[in-house]
């Protein structure tokens, strides 16, 4: 028996999925964003070494 499976078209290998986010995951984005900008008007950023940290383990040389 063949188990071969059909190849992906170009578009849905190219453009998502045209489903919504469910209402707990909205829900989840927006307390994530609400508390993200809490701590920015609070003045609470990422450090120089935090972000140099970050950049490094993407970019060896950066």
């Amino acid at each position: 028996m063949s188990t071969t499976q059909k190849p992906l078209s170009f578009d849905d290998a190219t453009f998502p999925t045209s489903s919504e986010a469910t209402a707990d995951v909205r829900a989840w984005q927006a307390e994530k964003i609400k508390a993200g900008l809490k701590d920015a008007d609070e003045g609470r950023f990422a450090s120089p070494d935090e972000i140099k940290a970050t950049i490094q383990k993407f970019i060896p040389n950066g």
